[in-house]
C-alpha cells in the first residue's frame, strides 16, 4: 500500500519561549502525539517548524507531498499570521488542512468574526475598538471585557481584563496597546456561563460547560493560569434541545466564517441567551489538555482517532479539487474513520443551509 506523504506544519516551542506570544506554540507531546497518529493512518510525515523559509520550504516539497497537515500559528504578522501557511499552500497549489486565508483573517479580526456571524443572526455582545486616548461609547455600560483585537484565545487575557471603571478601563487598553501594538477589543462583559462547541467535518463534539463558579478563586474569565487549572471542573452537556439550540448557535456561526475540516467557537450565555465570543480555527491539539481533545474524550474518541478525523474531513473535501490523488493512499485511513465513528453514541442530526451535521456523545 501506497503511503500519503504529509508535511506537519506547525511553530515549535522551544526553550526561553516564554513570552505569551508563544503560549499557542507547539510542545514535545502535541507534536509526538500528531506524528504518531498521522503515522497511524498509514503516513509518512515530515515535521516542518515554520519560520521566514516557510514559502520555500512548501515549493521544494510541492511535487512530492500529498497535502499539509497545517497548525500553523505565524509569526510577527499579526492578524494575517495564521493565513500565512495556508496561503502559500494555496498559490503552489498544494492541498491542505483547514480553512481558507479568508476565513483565518476574517478570525484573527475579532471584531470583523463578531461582525459575521451577527450578519447571519448569531447574538455577540457590544463592543467598540479602542486605542489609548479614545473616548469610550455610551451604550457600552460596565463592566467591560477588554482584550487584544487580533491575538489566539487567552493571549493577552487576565482576571484585570474585566474592567469596572474608566481607571480600569484605560489601564487594561494601554497595557494591551504596550504589549501587542494593536487595539484593545472592548465589549459589554457578559456574566454567565461559558461554553465551547467544537466541530469535526460534520460532526458536533460533546459541548463542555464552563461554571466559573465551581473553579477555584472563582475566577471571572478564561485566562491562561484558569485554562491551566479547570479540567477537573469542565462538564459535557448532555444533547437535549437546550445543547441542540446551543450546536445550532455554532454551526450557523461555523458556516458563517466558512471554517473547514475543524473549529472550537467560545461562547457565554445571558439571560438564558447564547453569545458569541470567539472562534478558534486552528484549535489546539494537545493530546490530554486541549478542549477539542477533552470534547473527543466525552464522546470516547481517543486523540489519535480525532486527528484521522481531522484528516478525513479534509480528504474528503479536498479529493473534488484533486481527483485521484488519495484513491489509494487512504485505504487505512478509511478504516479507522470508520471504526471510529461506529462507535460512538450519536444524539441525532441538524440541517442547516442542506449540510446535515451528526451529533455525537450521549443524549
Amino acid at each position: 500500500m501506497k503511503k500519503l506523504n504529509i508535511v506537519y506544519t506547525c511553530n515549535v516551542k522551544k526553550p526561553g519561549m516564554d513570552d505569551a506570544r508563544y503560549g499557542e506554540f507547539e510542545g514535545p507531546a502535541t507534536i509526538a502525539a500528531v506524528t504518531a497518529a498521522l503515522e497511524r493512518i498509514g503516513a509518512h510525515v515530515e515535521l516542518i517548524d515554520v519560520g521566514t523559509d516557510i514559502y520555500h520550504q512548501l515549493e521544494q516539497r510541492k511535487n512530492s507531498i500529498d497535502f499539509v497537515f497545517n497548525n500553523t500559528e505565524g509569526l510577527d504578522e499579526q492578524e494575517l499570521r495564521e493565513a500565512i501557511v495556508p496561503f502559500f499552500c494555496e498559490h503552489l497549489s498544494i492541498p491542505y488542512t483547514g480553512s481558507s486565508p479568508k476565513t483565518f483573517i476574517n478570525k484573527m479580526d475579532k471584531a470583523t468574526a463578531k461582525r459575521i456571524v451577527a450578519y447571519d443572526g448569531v447574538p455577540t455582545a457590544k463592543f467598540q475598538l479602542m486605542r489609548p486616548g479614545d473616548r469610550l461609547n455610551d451604550g457600552l455600560p460596565f463592566p467591560l471585557m477588554v482584550k487584544p483585537y487580533s491575538e489566539g484565545t487567552s493571549i493577552g487575557i487576565s482576571q484585570k481584563s474585566k474592567a469596572h471603571n474608566m481607571t480600569e478601563l484605560y489601564t487594561a487598553i494601554e497595557a494591551v496597546a504596550a504589549q501587542f501594538n494593536q487595539p484593545a477589543l472592548v465589549e459589554e462583559f457578559l456574566p454567565g456561563i461559558e461554553y465551547t462547541i467544537g466541530l469535526i467535518g460534520h460532526y458536533v463534539l460533546p459541548i463542555l460547560e464552563f461554571d466559573f463558579s465551581n473553579i477555584p478563586g472563582q475566577p471571572q474569565v478564561r485566562d491562561p493560569y484558569v485554562k491551566s487549572i479547570e479540567n477537573p471542573y469542565v462538564t459535557p452537556l448532555i444533547w437535549n434541545e437546550r445543547a441542540k439550540n446551543f450546536a445550532t448557535m455554532a454551526i450557523t456561526a461555523h458556516e458563517a466564517l466558512e471554517a473547514r475540516d475543524y473549529n472550537r467557537m467560545d461562547f457565554r450565555e445571558r439571560d438564558g441567551r447564547l453569545y458569541f465570543l470567539e472562534a478558534n480555527v486552528i484549535p489546539g491539539l494537545h493530546p490530554t489538555e486541549a478542549d477539542l481533545t477533552n470534547m473527543c474524550r466525552h464522546a470516547g474518541i481517543a486523540h489519535q482517532d480525532m486527528i484521522a478525523l481531522i484528516v478525513h474531513a479534509a480528504i474528503r473535501r479536498l479529493s473534488a479539487r484533486y481527483p485521484g490523488r488519495f484513491d489509494d493512499k487512504a485505504k487505512m485511513l478509511e478504516e479507522v474513520a470508520s471504526a471510529t465513528l461506529g462507535k460512538v453514541a450519536t444524539a441525532g442530526t441538524i440541517v442547516h443551509e442542506d449540510h446535515v451535521y451528526t451529533l455525537l456523545g450521549n443524549s
